[in-house]
């Protein structure tokens, strides 16, 4: 993990103590895994919503097949 200033470090302690969210920059300093990508916009979310959904409805249609030659 790259090594962070003082300065730094005393400014990742006041947003955690005004329970705010960490700035990007320091995000990515101190998780080291970039694997991870997120898509963040103004007015996200972190809530989770359940919603319920119709089933699809697939219709079948047995006929026979009209004869070639006869219409």
């Amino acid at each position: 993990m790259p090594r962070l200033t003082e300065q730094e470090q005393r400014e990742i302690i006041r947003f955690v103590e005004a329970g705010k969210p960490l700035p990007d920059k320091y995000r990515f300093l101190l998780f080291e895994d970039k694997r991870e990508v997120e898509l963040i916009w103004n007015g996200k979310t972190s809530e989770v919503c359940n919603i319920v959904l119709p089933f699809q409805v697939i219709e079948q249609v047995d006929e026979p097949r009209a004869k070639r030659g006869r219409l």
